[in-house]
């Protein structure tokens, strides 16, 4: 059954529209490109395998994704006129290096956490509820590698009613749209694994409520540029601020339930979001202020890293550090 457009105006900032988001047009030329964006990273996988850090397979797979999210992520600010500037506390970091060349799961996740924000924002702002489709089909892809993933959607979930009254929609998308997948998926990848080894492997280790609390906030100060567009939205739009939120909340509950956590991958998954977050074609005040706090971020990050054992043990077998 075909979805009736929104009858709400869509503001100039936030519009969307597939078609936008093909830049450049041709798919050779882009997938060129993200193979080109592959290569660095598929040298530093290549170095740590030889180095004895990692598998080679792995390793390449991680490198090859990367450029396919760094990519995917540059024809999407290009095509929403922002500041090719605001990448690089993203991409010129120790922790992209680290996790971009050796965990190809966790950067699967870390694309489809950030597409799923980006479509609720959709959702709240343009009143789209293709948005909400793209939510519920990102966060059941990212729910095969992380448990987290359900949190997510049932926060979403939770948020979309809110959402769908402030708008006067007839109704939100219904909670099977945002949950099913991610839930199915996710039981689905428990169930195999189980027949498979005959166990779960699935261990919690709760840092704690002040530990939770604590670790959120160092997450949020690692990425001024997070917090930056989470004050625009504040201002602009706070319906898409719940969800947009969403990713920090969720660093608190994985140490307060006791997931496995990475701050690396805590600060690359609050970055990528406020990336694909940034309003379209902002103003030349805007793009002055999100890049000045862009140089910033990179400067803390390169002064005061988000660290984890496994960076750690990556600079000192790969590189010695």
């Amino acid at each position: 059954m075909a979805i009736a457009p929104p009858t709400v105006a869509i503001p100039r900032w936030q519009r969307w529209s597939p078609a936008e988001e093909r830049r450049p047009g041709s798919a050779v030329i882009r997938w060129l490109l993200r193979v080109l964006l592959a290569l660095p990273f598929v040298g530093l996988a290549l170095h740590a395998a030889h180095q004895g850090y990692v598998a080679p397979g792995p390793a390449l797979a991680a490198g090859l994704v990367t450029g396919i999210v760094l990519g995917a992520l540059g024809e999407r600010l290009l095509a929403w006129q922002v500041p090719i500037r605001l990448v690089v506390p993203f991409v010129f970091v120790p922790a992209l290096a680290f996790q971009g060349s050796q965990d190809p799961a966790a950067m699967v996740t870390l694309a489809c956490l950030a597409l799923a924000v980006e479509g609720f924002v959709h959702f709240a702002v343009a009143g789209r509820p293709e948005g909400a489709v793209r939510v519920g089909l990102a966060l059941g892809v990212a729910a095969l590698f992380d448990p987290m993933a359900i949190g997510y959607a049932a926060a979403f979930a939770i948020a979309a009613p809110y959402v769908a009254a402030e708008r006067r929609r007839p109704g939100p998308p219904s909670w099977a749209v945002l949950l099913f997948p991610a839930v199915a998926l996710f039981l689905g990848r428990i169930v195999l694994e189980w027949r498979l080894t005959g166990q779960v492997g699935l261990s919690l280790d709760s840092a704690g409520l002040g530990g939770a609390v604590g670790g959120a906030l160092v997450a949020v100060a690692h990425t001024p540029l997070y917090a930056a567009v989470g004050v625009i939205y504040a201002f602009r739009r706070p319906r898409a601020l719940i969800g947009y939120l969403v990713p920090a909340l969720c660093v608190f509950a994985t140490l307060l339930i006791g997931l496995p956590y990475s701050a690396v991958s805590a600060y690359l998954l609050l970055t990528l979001v406020a990336l694909v977050a940034v309003p379209r074609a902002p103003s030349r005040r805007l793009g002055v202020f999100l890049g000045t706090v862009a140089l910033l971020q990179w400067a803390q990050a390169l002064t005061w890293p988000p660290t984890s054992p496994a960076f750690a043990e990556w600079l000192r077998v790969a590189w010695g550090f």
